[in-house]
Protein backbone atom coordinates (compact mmCIF):
# COMPACT_ATOMS: atom_id res chain seq x y z
CA UNK A 1 0.00 0.00 0.00
CA UNK A 2 2.74 2.46 0.91
CA UNK A 3 4.79 1.75 -2.21
CA UNK A 4 1.81 2.02 -4.53
CA UNK A 5 0.84 5.30 -2.87
CA UNK A 6 4.22 6.94 -3.36
CA UNK A 7 5.01 5.41 -6.75
CA UNK A 8 1.68 6.16 -8.45
CA UNK A 9 1.71 8.93 -11.02
CA UNK A 10 -0.69 11.86 -10.71
CA UNK A 11 -2.60 10.50 -13.71
CA UNK A 12 -3.06 7.13 -11.99
CA UNK A 13 -4.28 8.83 -8.81
CA UNK A 14 -6.69 11.06 -10.73
CA UNK A 15 -8.20 7.98 -12.35
CA UNK A 16 -8.96 6.44 -8.95
CA UNK A 17 -9.86 9.41 -6.73
CA UNK A 18 -12.31 12.28 -6.99
CA UNK A 19 -10.86 15.77 -7.57
CA UNK A 20 -11.34 16.62 -3.87
CA UNK A 21 -9.63 13.43 -2.76
CA UNK A 22 -6.77 13.95 -5.21
CA UNK A 23 -6.29 17.50 -3.90
CA UNK A 24 -6.18 16.18 -0.33
CA UNK A 25 -3.59 13.57 -1.29
CA UNK A 26 -1.47 16.17 -3.07
CA UNK A 27 -1.67 18.49 -0.03
CA UNK A 28 -0.47 15.84 2.41
CA UNK A 29 2.72 17.10 4.10
CA UNK A 30 5.96 15.14 3.79
CA UNK A 31 6.04 14.47 7.53
CA UNK A 32 2.71 12.61 7.28
CA UNK A 33 3.96 10.50 4.38
CA UNK A 34 7.13 9.85 6.39
CA UNK A 35 5.08 8.77 9.41
CA UNK A 36 3.12 6.40 7.17
CA UNK A 37 6.36 4.96 5.78
CA UNK A 38 7.83 4.51 9.26
CA UNK A 39 4.66 2.92 10.64
CA UNK A 40 4.45 0.49 7.73
CA UNK A 41 8.12 -0.41 7.56
CA UNK A 42 8.61 -0.84 11.30
CA UNK A 43 5.38 -2.84 11.55
CA UNK A 44 6.56 -5.29 8.90
CA UNK A 45 10.04 -5.56 10.44
CA UNK A 46 8.52 -6.02 13.91
CA UNK A 47 6.35 -8.86 12.61
CA UNK A 48 9.36 -10.65 11.16
CA UNK A 49 11.35 -10.09 14.35
CA UNK A 50 8.44 -11.46 16.39
CA UNK A 51 8.41 -14.57 14.19
CA UNK A 52 12.11 -14.90 14.96
CA UNK A 53 11.15 -14.78 18.67
CA UNK A 54 13.19 -11.70 19.51
CA UNK A 55 12.10 -9.31 22.29
CA UNK A 56 13.12 -6.37 20.12
CA UNK A 57 9.79 -6.85 18.30
CA UNK A 58 7.98 -4.95 21.06
CA UNK A 59 10.17 -1.87 20.64
CA UNK A 60 9.71 -1.98 16.87
CA UNK A 61 5.93 -2.21 17.32
CA UNK A 62 6.09 0.81 19.65
CA UNK A 63 7.90 2.85 16.99
CA UNK A 64 5.34 1.75 14.40
CA UNK A 65 2.47 2.69 16.73
CA UNK A 66 3.87 6.14 17.50
CA UNK A 67 4.26 6.81 13.78
CA UNK A 68 0.66 5.67 13.28
CA UNK A 69 -0.49 8.11 15.96
CA UNK A 70 1.35 10.94 14.20
CA UNK A 71 -0.32 10.02 10.91
CA UNK A 72 -3.75 9.82 12.55
CA UNK A 73 -3.17 13.18 14.25
CA UNK A 74 -2.96 14.76 10.82
CA UNK A 75 -5.77 12.74 9.26
CA UNK A 76 -8.34 13.38 11.99
CA UNK A 77 -7.33 16.64 13.66
CA UNK A 78 -5.16 18.72 11.34
CA UNK A 79 -6.88 18.14 8.01
CA UNK A 80 -10.36 17.64 6.60
CA UNK A 81 -9.52 14.12 5.41
CA UNK A 82 -12.53 12.59 7.15
CA UNK A 83 -14.89 14.94 5.29
CA UNK A 84 -13.13 14.29 1.99
CA UNK A 85 -12.73 10.51 2.19
CA UNK A 86 -15.78 9.73 4.30
CA UNK A 87 -16.38 6.89 6.69
CA UNK A 88 -14.09 4.51 4.77
CA UNK A 89 -11.12 6.44 6.18
CA UNK A 90 -12.44 5.91 9.70
CA UNK A 91 -12.95 2.18 9.09
CA UNK A 92 -9.53 1.66 7.55
CA UNK A 93 -7.59 3.73 10.08
CA UNK A 94 -9.63 2.29 12.94
CA UNK A 95 -8.80 -1.23 11.80
CA UNK A 96 -5.10 -0.38 11.51
CA UNK A 97 -5.17 1.24 14.95
CA UNK A 98 -6.89 -1.78 16.52
CA UNK A 99 -4.45 -4.16 14.83
CA UNK A 100 -1.52 -2.10 16.10
CA UNK A 101 -2.84 -2.18 19.65
CA UNK A 102 -3.27 -5.95 19.44
CA UNK A 103 0.30 -6.45 18.14
CA UNK A 104 1.65 -4.18 20.88
CA UNK A 105 -0.26 -6.11 23.52
CA UNK A 106 0.75 -9.50 22.16
CA UNK A 107 4.44 -8.69 21.74
CA UNK A 108 4.54 -7.26 25.26
CA UNK A 109 2.79 -10.36 26.61
CA UNK A 110 5.24 -12.62 24.78
CA UNK A 111 8.18 -10.62 26.12
CA UNK A 112 6.88 -10.67 29.71
CA UNK A 113 6.15 -14.40 29.64
CA UNK A 114 9.55 -15.23 28.17
CA UNK A 115 8.16 -16.60 24.91
CA UNK A 116 10.53 -14.30 23.05
CA UNK A 117 13.95 -13.23 24.18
Amino acid sequence: MYYSGVSATPEQLKAVYSPEQFAAIEATPVWVTSAFAIATTFGVIASVVLLLRKAMAFLLFVVSFVALLIQDLYLFLLSDSLAVFGSSLLVIQGSVFLGSVIWLWYSNLARNRGWIG
